[in-house]
């Protein structure tokens, strides 16, 4: 370390300062964290000098590598636990620390694919979003089952789907605590079903990752876990016990793992894994929390979650937010606040919901704090602050396509939304659905756009320099509107809202010999249905299903389309 070639020179002023300011920033922000499942309580001050070597834990943690500065051997105390706690036979499972529940979720999945090429994907409306994007990158064909209204998966949409594909081998990837409404799928009941048709070659996926370690530590949870027969399970490791850097673990029955395995003669192990370099830090993180905090710890800390949740249910019952969450979770959903309050305290929103999540960090104060906020009236707003001007238009650039209610709601925020951000909408189609609607829209600038429809704009939190930007009003305008976007390239059908009616469509498919990528429901009424479908010929599914499609090509010309010289115009940059 002190070899002169290895010198560095001292940061500059500048860049010194930059770094306070983004520890100020960070600290000040992880006062308002409430929103997110991620633990902040944890102090690894001890473990900081093994960041003086770069440790890589290359290849099967369960087998000796050519490289030698690793911590295969925490790793492999830190799996044993894991194992322990979701009820793995003893000598049957392998995993490896992941970098967090998304690579855990495509490793489950992977397997999957592998042991049954020719399976297809089962996954709910509630499922985490990395669930779609691991099938893309797995090329696996999938379809999307119903949820209820507690956020858990339909068992009766699912019995009607398998009875369709009886032939084809089912990957159920089952959610083990949903992001918003933190709900536990049926597992046992999704095995039954698997008795009912006689389908014996099945896999079933668990997507953990919050739930994971809450569940252990939770009388009579439901169940979950290898006991109750998964075959894989993914679980995040920054989540509940909390760590500095994202990451988590999966397991998997063994005896599936090995007829994957392939030898590296390179690194001198085992490629079992997705990734080829892998953290050792995160191992050692979580070695040292389970050597510290230990299981008796979290059998402390889980209720204690609970309880703070319980009171997070009583305080917003009290102001009219209309608050709920399961026995089991930690998770609160409720009516969802102004835009003010959700910036603010980092609330994570789903259309008219949001929920808080009442992590080991959480405490009544900040509970009590958030209350307060949400109780004043919307705090006074500069709206001479100065608009960034829109980018170039960009005449070629692709439709946005969103689904939602049909109050009108949806037609008149988006414009109006859009209008406060100076964007020009170059056409627009509406198509009313019963009481929905579908709003197909050309900008001149798409990404500003989607960055507003998606509600991940800049909320005008700038650190004095401005006090508002326009993409604050529009959220503002749009945090009342329940809808979905949908993809590019998808063809939007409508469909009855009954049970099996999905199975009847995709049967269609199979009969013409049309292979759907994915299929989503992008919004449900009273009757009607409004479902997205990908497949890599849409021209042939739009042919087929022709009486169902409800937007198409041609900007969907038709009694149900307004044309854009009727439909409100956003004012371009003056």
């Amino acid at each position: 370390m002190s070899d002169a070639r290895y010198q560095h020179q001292p940061l500059s002023g500048e860049d010194r300062t930059r770094l306070e300011r983004l520890f100020g920033r960070l600290q000040d922000e992880s006062a308002h964290f409430l929103g997110y499942p991620c633990n902040r309580n944890f102090d690894y001050s001890e473990l900081y000098r093994f960041l003086a070597f770069p440790v890589n834990n290359v290849g099967d943690p369960y087998v000796d590598s050519n490289y030698h500065l690793q911590t295969h051997a925490f790793e492999r105390e830190v799996l044993a636990i894991f194992e322990q706690l979701t009820e793995a036979p003893a000598g049957e499972t392998w995993g490896y620390v992941t970098n967090g529940g998304t690579e855990g979720n495509h490793y489950g999945l992977f397997l999957a694919r592998e042991l049954y090429p020719t399976g297809v994907v089962y996954y709910s409306q509630d499922a985490h979003y990395s669930i779609g994007k691991v099938l893309r990158c797995l090329g696996l064909p999938s379809i999307m089952v119903r949820s209820r209204p507690d956020g858990s998966m339909d068992l009766d949409d699912l019995r009607e789907t398998l009875r369709i594909h009886r032939s084809v081998p089912p990957i159920v990837c089952a959610t083990v605590g949903t992001t918003m409404k933190g709900a536990v799928d049926e597992i046992a009941a999704i095995h039954g079903l698997f008795e009912e048709f006689a389908l014996e070659r099945h896999y079933l996926h668990a997507d953990a990752a919050l739930s994971g370690m809450i569940l252990p530590f939770v009388e009579d949870p439901p169940a979950w876990n290898f006991r109750a027969g998964v075959d894989s399970i993914a679980i995040s490791g920054h989540k509940m016990i909390g760590s500095p850097i994202p990451c988590g673990v999966v397991l998997a029955k063994k005896a599936n793992v090995e007829r994957i395995a392939s030898g590296v003669e390179y690194i001198g192990t085992l490629d079992t894994t997705l990734t080829g370099s892998r953290n050792g830090h995160t191992p050692l993180f979580l070695w040292y929390a389970f050597h510290t905090t230990g299981l008796e710890g979290f059998r402390r800390i889980i209720p204690g979650c609970l309880a703070m949740a319980e009171y997070a249910v009583e305080r917003l019952a009290a102001i009219g937010l209309e608050p709920w969450r399961h026995s089991y979770s930690n998770t609160v959903v409720f009516n969802r606040p102004r835009a003010e309050i959700t910036s603010r305290w980092q609330l994570a929103c789903q259309g008219t919901l949001s929920h808080l999540i009442t992590m080991p960090h959480v405490t009544r104060e900040q509970i009590d704090r958030l209350i307060s906020d949400i109780e004043q009236p919307q705090a006074h707003r500069d709206t001479t602050a100065a608009i960034e001007p829109a980018a170039a238009h960009t005449a070629a650039s692709e439709p946005i396509v969103l689904v939602g209610t049909g109050d009108d709601d949806l037609l008149d925020r988006v414009s109006q939304a859009l209008a406060a951000e100076h964007i020009s909408i170059d056409e627009l189609t509406a198509v009313s659905v019963d009481e929905g609607s579908v709003v197909r829209v050309r900008v001149s600038d798409r990404p500003r756009a989607l960055r507003i429809l998606n509600e991940a704009v800049d909320m005008g939190r700038d650190y004095g320099r401005r006090s508002l930007l326009a993409g604050e009003q529009a959220s503002q305008l749009l945090s009342r509107v329940d809808y979905q976007q949908a993809a590019t390239d998808a063809v939007l059908v409508r469909l009855d809202d009954r049970v099996g009616e999905f199975a009847s469509l995709a049967h269609q498919c199979h009969e013409a010999g049309l292979q759907l990528r994915t299929v989503r429901i992008l919004w449900r009424g009273k009757k009607t249905a409004i479902a997205e479908l990908t497949t890599s010929e849409p021209s042939r599914l739009r042919a087929l299903l022709a009486e169902r499609v409800i937007v198409d090509e041609d900007e969907a010309a038709g009694e149900t389309a307004l044309p854009l010289s009727n439909a409100p115009k956003a004012a371009g940059p003056s």
